[in-house]
């Protein structure tokens, strides 16, 4: 008689579960990475892979989203198409800080050695890296308004923007009767015969 397979340990068994629950925790997780991937609140992809990597920079960049996202949304400046440029904005912000520690640390300037074997200051390559980010992250922030100058302008261009459809006024101009063409009071050949030029050699009265 052929037996069966070796029945799994209890230990086993409660490690890996019922094929039920097994099946319906999968479900679950494809479920939330659906929910994840259309929520504009939730980080791309890609920040959440490099913080989980213990990436400190990312995982700065991924705090500086969580803080800012729930307040962009509210103003409806975020959403789902947005989510990339700002996680870009997060993590100009994330090496702008980290280029500032530095700096703090090791001063604006460093000792270097010249060609002819002298040494003279250089400006230190995080200030140079953290101005061409600070560039980089200002175009960011007008179109997020970020700064209070950037926001004030979002803004009024929010409240500027009218609130109906882009074809309202259309729709609301179809709807009114067509205005009756403008009767004339003249006749049209009467007008015309009594403008013509008279012919040649013909005097005037």
């Amino acid at each position: 008689m052929t037996r069966g397979r070796k029945p799994d340990s209890p230990a086993l068994q409660t490690a890996k579960g019922s094929p039920g629950k097994r099946a319906l925790a999968k479900r679950m997780g494809v479920r939330t990475t659906r929910l994840a991937a259309n929520d504009p609140l939730s980080p791309p992809k890609f920040l959440r892979e490099l913080k989980a990597h213990d990436d400190k920079g990312y995982d700065v960049a991924l705090r500086i989203w969580s803080e800012l996202a729930p307040q962009l949304r509210k103003r409806n400046l975020l959403d789902k198409m947005d989510r990339y440029a700002f996680a870009r904005w997060c993590v100009y912000q994330a090496e702008w800080i980290e280029a500032t520690r530095t700096i703090a640390r090791e001063g604006m300037t460093r000792i270097v050695a010249t060609v002819s074997g002298d040494e003279m200051p250089r400006r230190h390559p995080a200030a140079a890296h953290r101005d061409r980010v600070e560039l980089a992250m200002g175009k960011l922030e007008e179109a997020y308004g970020l700064t209070p100058a950037d926001r004030y302008k979002v803004m009024r261009d929010q409240a500027a923007a009218p609130l109906g459809g882009l074809f309202d006024r259309e729709d609301e101009a179809s709807d009114q009767p067509a205005a009756p063409p403008p009767s004339l009071s003249v006749d049209p050949v009467g007008f015309l015969a009594d403008r013509s030029t008279p012919p040649p050699g013909t005097r005037l009265s």
